[in-house]
């Protein structure tokens, strides 16, 4: 998916309205130090599950492990488990255990409480940057282009105008609909009201920020 325009090349510079880099770093990544590998976050975002979006509570504890390690490393394995179900109305507080720290990896073990219990505990392992003949990840798979797949707003409004849709599913879709969402989600391939199927059990889709976030990012 090609990346959003940089909002810099028409302002001239400086944070452009709706620079989704800045809103993360200033407050949703943005995590309070408390004490030596202890920090205080607080969450901007609750889906309509009245749930802390376990998205968030990943990226406020990479944020905590990354604090602990040196600006030449980066994270290159994240082990992830969601202990119990977080509450929106207090902070997260971050705990980090410096496991590791070696000369090219370091290891970290962050452990996410909420009213003196866990609710998220992850392992993130960080390496300095060298050269590796190993390839880990998957080929490409053959699939649309983004431009033709449906978006979001267009794939809900399919179910929408469905006049067997019962009452209820109109009503969570509705308000699905109405959430301001910063990330842009379009499925490879997703069933319609009208053809619903079985599928494999995977999933494809292509994903990108609604916002700036950066030439690097």
């Amino acid at each position: 998916m090609s990346p959003p325009q940089d909002p810099e090349d028409e302002q001239g510079g400086g944070d452009p309205p709706g620079d989704l880099r800045s809103v993360l770093v200033t407050s949703v990544l943005n995590l309070e130090p408390l004490d030596e590998d202890l920090f205080r976050g607080t969450h901007y975002w609750v889906p309509s599950t009245e749930r802390l979006f376990g998205g968030q509570i990943v990226g406020q504890a990479l944020v905590a492990a990354a604090k602990s390690v040196s600006e030449d490393v980066h994270v290159h394995s994240l082990h992830c488990y969601f202990v119990r179900t977080g509450d929106p109305k207090v902070p997260v507080l971050y705990q980090v255990e410096r496991t590791r720290t070696g000369a090219s990896f370091s290891v970290r073990f962050v452990k996410a409480v909420q009213h003196g219990r866990p609710i998220f505990i992850c392992q993130a392992s960080f390496q300095k940057a060298q050269p590796s003949p190993v390839q880990h990840q998957f080929s490409m798979p053959a699939v649309p282009p983004p431009e033709e797949v449906v978006g979001r707003e267009d794939f809900i409004g399919q179910f929408l105008r469905d006049p067997e849709l019962q009452e209820r599913y109109r009503v969570g879709l509705n308000r699905i609909a109405a959430q301001e969402v910063p990330i842009e989600i379009k499925v490879v391939n997703p069933s319609t009201p009208s053809q619903l199927k079985k599928m494999e059990p995977k999933q494809m889709f292509w994903v990108r920020a609604r916002g700036y976030i950066g030439p690097e990012l």
